[in-house]
């Protein structure tokens, strides 16, 4: 069967296809960048409230004497556990209603979810409230992890759509680093730490509630600007295959084709492996290289300086994929494969087989978590080419549900008490040699991208033989 019957298998069956794929008009809008923007920044906040207390983790223990690692390690644990619960409800309010209204929800509850932590500086009640807080911030991640894709394909021409699910992708991760960067900036240590007085805790806990009220006022802006303006769709499609899913089939029927596709799971592994353990890893960051003496401050650098160097590689390594197409399994290979050594180096380090250097540390964290975030939209753009022509919300939410399942997994082991935390390098190292080796049995193919360009052949050699005619 030819690219061209795969598409005209999948229009709708009372309709002339060739009639039809010669009458889709395809258009580029540029409020589409106003569309990633929002989505863009709603991704950025969603992830930097969910790392709200890592990086002032020395402060909010100061400032409320009952909070641990394990309390810690249970907020950033909520983001994955409302994750797994609300993924199925929330991928089909996407199907059935659209983006718009699925971002709105988003914007809603991350407001909400922000707005609750201002309204007590008691310690019981502001826990609890950082609890919900968590919660709702944790549903409302799920649509972001959803849909990076989704609104590429919606809205970016073939040309951009790797480039728009990196920016999609990439600013979610960033928002990490908005965590890393604004926690200690906005929340300071006692200049004694050993001797505070109710005084300091009073301040303590006013400069983290003026953090909480920035953070809500950001993320209701955003709320704002998303009922403003973000359609669910431009009028015209941007391609042929985004054209195809404004047909969409039955939701039970996408699962089922999804979960069928041996090729999926050979991608879907690997991704949730390496992406489950890296986001748990970056939120208990601090914990990590404490035994080193990183104090918070330092650790909080450490993670702004791995945020951005994925950023900055996952959104040269996206551009390049779409102007160099065709090599994504090979990049993400190379990518791991430099990300492996550099967690390797991290672990020699921790593990004292080589001697301590604060600057080496520094650059085998960069190194390692730089380039492991960097095959993030990679991942995300090659699994929706595999499952084609299960629409790019089921694909994104399935990817989602995996490695928050991982990311969960990594978290529960900090409620264990240990005496050390070297098991989290011996993991990081080992999670990037696996990746590598299950990687080499996934067969790359191009369905979607097939598909929009045997049909853009297709019309033009009707459109050159109407010109002879």
């Amino acid at each position: 069967m030819t690219e061209s019957d795969d598409l005209e298998a999948l229009l709708p069956a009372d309709h002339d296809n060739s009639v039809m794929m010669s009458s889709v008009e395809v258009k580029v809008y540029k409020q589409r960048w106003w569309i990633l923007f929002l989505f863009a920044g709603i991704g950025f906040m969603q992830c930097a409230v969910w790392n709200t207390w890592g990086p002032i983790t020395s402060s909010v223990k100061m400032a409320y004497h009952n909070w641990d690692n394990a309390e810690i390690a249970l907020l950033s644990m909520w983001g994955t556990i409302t994750m797994i619960m609300g993924l199925a409800p929330l991928t089909l309010l996407l199907q059935t209603k659209g983006i718009r209204v699925a971002l709105l929800l988003t914007a809603f509850l991350l407001s909400l979810g922000t707005a609750v932590r201002c309204l007590t500086t008691e310690e019981k009640s502001f826990t609890v409230l950082a609890h919900v807080g968590a919660v709702l911030n944790g549903f409302a991640g799920i649509i972001i992890g959803a849909a990076p894709s989704l609104i590429s394909s919606r809205w970016f021409p073939p040309n951009e759509r790797t480039t728009a699910t990196g920016i999609g992708c990439t600013f979610n991760q960033l928002g990490n680093a908005g965590g890393f960067f604004l926690g200690p900036w906005l929340v300071h240590m006692p200049k004694n730490h050993n001797h505070t007085d109710s005084d300091d805790i009073d301040n303590l806990r006013k400069s983290i509630r003026d953090y909480m009220w920035i953070t809500a006022g950001i993320c209701i802006s955003l709320f704002l600007g998303v009922v403003s303006y973000f359609p669910d769709k431009p009028r015209k499609p941007p391609s042929l295959s985004s054209f195809v899913h404004e047909h969409p089939s039955p939701f039970v029927k996408d699962i089922k084709m999804l979960l069928s596709n041996r090729n999926i799971w050979m991608l879907v592994v690997p991704y949730s492996i390496t992406l489950g353990i890296n986001v748990a890893w970056s939120s208990v960051l601090d914990i990590n290289v404490a035994p080193f003496g990183i104090s918070q401050d330092e650790a909080s650098w450490l993670g702004v300086y791995v945020t951005l160097g994925g950023v900055v590689m996952a959104l040269l390594c996206a551009r390049l994929s779409d102007i160099l197409f065709g090599y994504m399994k090979l990049t993400i290979i190379t990518l791991m494969v430099i990300a492996t050594l550099g967690f390797t180096w991290f672990l020699l380090i921790m593990n004292e087989c080589l001697p301590y250097n604060k600057v080496y540390l520094f650059v085998s964290v960069i190194i390692g978590a730089s380039f492991n975030y960097a095959c993030s939209p990679l991942f995300f753009e090659l699994a929706v080419e595999l499952a084609y022509p299960v629409p790019e919300g089921v694909v994104g939410a399935f990817l989602t549900m995996c490695w928050n399942i991982v990311s969960a997994t990594f978290l529960l082991t900090m409620q264990t008490p240990m005496k050390s935390v070297i098991w989290m390098d011996y993991i990081l190292a080992i999670q990037g040699l696996v990746v590598v080796l299950l990687m080499v049995f996934v067969k790359e193919e191009y369905k979607r991208t097939s598909v929009d360009k045997a049909t853009s052949d297709q019309i033009t050699e009707s459109n050159e033989q109407e010109v002879q005619a």
